[in-house]
């Protein structure tokens, strides 16, 4: 029996509009973890978020690290002697230094790695499975493409986590 192709059709435009919907959704959800996080990155604590939203503290944590920032990437005095650990720019020279896991960026270097990530392939680490996020500690083949310095690397959603510390501790 051929297939009818007047249904052929209404089910392949059905299809592509759950596919949307689909896509609508993630986005939504992206969104909504990052407006958390940044709720967390303007002060408020997860608690206090929590209590806000009718969430559990233990679901709005789930939320921010999520969004690739957890907790403890919030701004926060450095002792002196630090350095960006992709150009080596003493603590001093930099404008801001944000922390991460036994690892610091600078402004500048925020800067540029949302560059190369926005489209130097020139300067993109595209050996997938092979390096990891030296933030967030992800594979390549689960955060896409990493920017990388002398034995660093930082994934998009880092680099764009970063940039949010460094506008909120400078103010907007």
């Amino acid at each position: 029996m051929p297939v009818d192709e007047t249904l052929l059709a209404a089910t392949r435009a059905a299809t592509e509009q759950w596919r949307a919907a689909q896509r609508a959704t993630e986005a939504a959800k992206a969104e909504y973890q990052r407006s958390i996080r940044r709720l967390h990155l303007s002060g408020a604590s997860l608690r206090e978020i929590a209590d806000a939203l009718d969430l559990s503290h233990q679901r709005v944590h789930q939320l921010v690290e999520a969004a690739g920032g957890v907790p403890d990437w919030r701004p926060r005095k450095t002792p002196s002697g630090l350095a960006c650990s992709f150009c080596a720019a003493p603590e001093e020279e930099c404008g801001r230094l944000v922390a991460g896991p036994q690892i610091f960026i600078c402004d500048n270097c925020v800067n540029q790695a949302q560059l190369v990530l926005a489209g130097h392939p020139s300067r993109l680490d595209q050996a997938a499975g092979r390096f990891t996020c030296s933030f967030c500690a992800k594979p390549a083949t689960e955060t896409g493409p990493l920017a990388t310095g002398p034995g660093v690397r930082i994934c998009g959603g880092c680099a764009n986590f970063a940039a949010e510390v460094v506008a909120a501790t400078l103010g907007g």
